[in-house]
Order: structure tokens, then sequence, then C-alpha cells
């Protein structure tokens, strides 16, 4: 990632973008799936930022992910019409009204993963047959979905109830469970979908869409998907780094900060805190970011506005400006406004905070 351009009269902390390394990011993934005869439909909950997602759309994605009905009212009012909420959502009269409005722009789908949740959908929304639903499988991470061999009893369910059903999706989440666990997640992802299938089929409910994702499985993923659904990729962070998907130069989006205490020996204090990194530890790696700058420098600990450097070297004057590696940029992101971009113009995070 290139700072030499980097604004120096900025406050900090900001969140830093090279969008030369976001689109290489996005081309890469799109041609690699492509390649295997898979279609990319991202998630944006990594970036929520509807500029970056239609960078993702002109270099080679098919539709876009979200997390909640707010991050799709965004992305639709800014011209996206072919989304996914791969979430088994629970609705209320109001999301219902939300999504009564929205199926109106743009085709909507929405996860399903109980005979329960699809009977409150299919009675809330005022036109059911407008969004399709996808089933939702468990293909190991055991968060959400019901067991692949279920898929046809819910799928058949929800086709009496007046859904349309469009397919089967798995989220391989125990990916992160360390780099030996990306290929085994990946297969695991893909025999799921597959048992889901026939299990549809054996209910008389064929679908076109078996979608799987996340960023450490989705190079590896085969068989019978024909969709996948990662979104870290495009930023990348510490994580991926540990797990072997990614290499340092792939990270697209750092924290700023600027040193502003060294009085504590064995370490420097910078201004980006929890509020600025989250407090979010990983069992793949140590602290809470690391300091790209000074090999073996992490962030140990936080305070809202203080990040505790640990550093055996001597620590860089008060005001020197340092990147920190974020553990989890999904996270990091949804803390702030906006991107701070080298060679452009600051990018907003339009989703930001839309969490329902």
């Amino acid at each position: 990632m290139r700072t030499a351009q980097e604004p120096q009269h900025i406050a900090t902390p900001y969140l830093l973008i090279d969008l030369d390394v976001v689109k290489t990011n996005a081309k890469a993934m799109a041609d690699t799936l492509h390649h295997r005869g898979i279609s990319l439909r991202p998630h944006v909950k990594t970036h929520k930022s509807t500029s970056l997602g239609r960078l993702q759309r002109a270099l080679g994605a098919n539709g876009i992910t979200v997390a909640t009905v707010g991050e799709a009212e965004v992305f639709i009012a800014a011209g996206f019409d072919d989304v996914f909420i791969a979430l088994p959502l629970w609705i209320t009269p109001q999301s219902a009204a939300q999504l009564d409005r929205l199926s109106l722009s743009a085709k909507l789908r929405i996860g399903i993963d109980s005979a329960r949740g699809a009977q409150n959908l299919a009675e809330q929304l005022h036109t059911p047959d407008k969004v399709e639903v996808m089933v939702e499988i468990d293909s190991g991470q055991h968060r959400t979905g019901v067991q692949p061999d279920q898929a046809g009893p819910l799928a058949a369910r929800c086709r009496s109830l007046g859904l349309r059903v469009a397919g089967i999706f798995t989220h391989g989440g125990h990916s992160y469970a360390g780099a030996e666990a990306t290929s085994r997640t990946a297969t695991q992802e893909s025999e799921a979908l597959a048992v889901a299938s026939l299990s549809l089929c054996d209910h008389g409910i064929a679908v076109t869409v078996l979608s799987a994702g996340s960023s450490p499985t989705a190079r590896k993923l085969g068989g019978v998907v024909t969709e996948a659904r990662p979104g870290t990729y495009l930023l990348n962070d510490r994580q991926q780094i540990a797990l072997g998907v990614a290499t340092p130069d792939q990270v697209a989006a750092v924290v700023a900060t600027r040193v502003m205490s060294t009085a504590v020996p064995g370490q420097f204090v910078v201004d980006a805190g929890s509020k600025a990194l989250t407090a979010e530890s990983s069992s793949l790696v140590e602290g809470f970011g690391s300091v790209r700058e000074l090999e073996g420098a992490i962030v140990t600990r936080v305070s809202e506005h203080h990040g505790i450097v640990s550093y055996q070297g001597k620590p860089p004057p008060e005001g020197t400006l340092l990147h920190v590696l974020p553990n989890h940029v999904c996270t990091v992101v949804n803390l702030y406004d906006q991107f701070i971009a080298l060679d452009s113009d600051p990018i907003r995070i339009d989703a930001r905070g839309h969490l329902t």
C-alpha cells in the first residue's frame, strides 16, 4: 500500500484506503471465480460504500450481498438492482414496509432458516411474490441454517406459503479457525450444498443458485457452487494475512494514527484506541492491530482513545504518523464516515451504522 502521497494535514485517526490495491483485489477475485464458472456476489458489509460497490460491479461482480434491510435500502437507492440480504431476518411491520418498497426497485432475495421465519415473512409482506427466498444451511459453522438434508422440507414450506425459492446458501465462517481449515471448509460448503440440492429435488424443487462464501474459502470453492459471497477480500486485514489468503501488499485499508506519548518505557501510545480500531481480538493474531512501519510493534491494549503499542525498540517521536493494520476490517469500517483515499477525494461510507 502506498502512503507517499498521503495527506499530512488531516487529524488522526482516520481510515486510509489505496484504490489501486482495491481495484487489483476486486479484479483478481472476479477473474478467479469466473474461471471456475462461479459468479461473484460480494458482501458489501465489509466496506459499506456505494462507490466501492460500483467499482466491484464494474470489475465483474454480479449483484451484491448485504447484512441488513438498512444496507439494502442505501444500495438500492444508489441504483443497485440485485440484492441478497444474507440473514434469516425476523420481519417486523416496519421492516416489512421497507422490503415491500425496495422490492419494487430491485430484485430482492432474503435468507430463511426456519418455517416460523418463513411464515412471518409471508404474513408481514404485502407483496411476498415480489421477493425471493434463499434457504440457509449449516455447513459446519453452527451459527444459523438448517441441516443440509432438511433444506427440502423448509423449501417446500416456503413454497406452500407463496414464497418463491431462488436457491440455497451457506457461510463457511469456520474457515477462520486457522490456515489449515480453509480448504477443508470450502469442501464442506460444496458438499453441504450438494446434499441440500438433492433434498430440494426430493421435494420437487429445482434451483439454480447454490451460494457459498467467505473470503478465506472463496478461491477454493468448486463442485456444485454457482455463486460466492466473499467480502473482506476487497480490503483485507491481519486475519486474512494470518490465514494465508492475502499478503501485506494486498491490504487496502489501514488506520492512520499518530504517536501521542512515549512516557512509559517499553511502549508508546497512539491516538487510535477502541473507537478507531475496535476492541475485537482474534485467535489468529496477537493484540488489536500491528504497526506496519515497525516490525514487532503490536497494539496490545486499547482504551477508547488510546492504543498502547508494545515495542522493544526506540519509540518513534511524538507526532509521528503511523499506520495500523486492523484485525478485522469490517468492524473497523463501521466506525468511520469516510475513507481518506490516496490520489482521490474522500469516499463516503454510505451505509455505516445501518444495523437494522
